[in-house]
């Protein structure tokens, strides 16, 4: 069932015969549903893989894409979750279908106009990841910023972030990874989210550790 939320003059909010309408960041979406009878061209299959190969890839990654892409769809009829995918679809793929994959070093988990981490190092510790990067350069409130770390094992498919680490100005953090981990494979990224979650930067890709 299907009710107007302002009266005629407002937006569906529900179901509608083939139409559902919702809220998204304040704006009224409608959408028409419905299966189609039609066969999927070869284009359209390779087009359901690619989105099938990120899908994948984001699972598990929620609250780390919230922080990233949020700030950027704030206002808009697209959401954290639409942007992260738009971001990396095709840009981070790799591959002829049927073999498609991420290309690792093209992922990114954030996006948006704060300043990249500059003078970055990743390394090895005893509990996990050290991330090192500048703190030069920076005043309140942009010192404040912090930082977002992601590590992922292409071997076993673990995936390990922290959202909300160290701020600008401390210029290190730690993330830890099970002892299991510490001498896989790991693809290692860096970002900065706003400490009042407005603003996000492009993340950055640190290469290989254990490669």
């Amino acid at each position: 069932m299907a009710r107007l939320k302002n009266g005629i003059l407002g937006g569906i909010h529900g179901k509608l015969a083939n139409v559902v309408g919702y809220s998204l960041n304040g704006q009224d979406i409608i959408r028409t549903i419905g299966k189609s009878k039609k066969r999927l061209t070869e284009k359209q299959l390779y087009n359901k893989l690619k989105m099938a190969v990120v899908m994948d890839f984001l699972s598990g990654l929620d609250s780390l894409i919230e922080k990233g892409f949020g700030p950027m769809a704030e206002g808009t009829t697209k959401n954290y979750h639409n942007l992260a995918v738009a971001f990396n679809n095709p840009n981070a793929l790799k591959g002829i279908c049927p073999d498609v994959e991420i290309d690792l070093p093209k992922f990114v988990f954030s996006a948006g106009d704060l300043p990249q981490p500059e003078e970055t190092k990743v390394e090895m510790v005893e509990n996990g990841l050290l991330f090192t990067w500048s703190k030069k350069g920076f005043s309140f409130p942009d010192n404040q910023d912090q930082v977002m770390l992601f590590a992922y094992a292409p071997d076993t498919g673990d995936k390990r972030f922290k959202w909300n680490g160290a701020r600008r100005f401390q210029g290190q953090d730690v993330l830890e990874i099970p002892s299991l981990l510490r001498d896989k494979r790991l693809e290692v990224y860096i970002s900065f989210v706003s400490d009042d979650r407005k603003r996000a930067a492009n993340s950055l890709y640190l290469g290989t550790i254990n490669g």
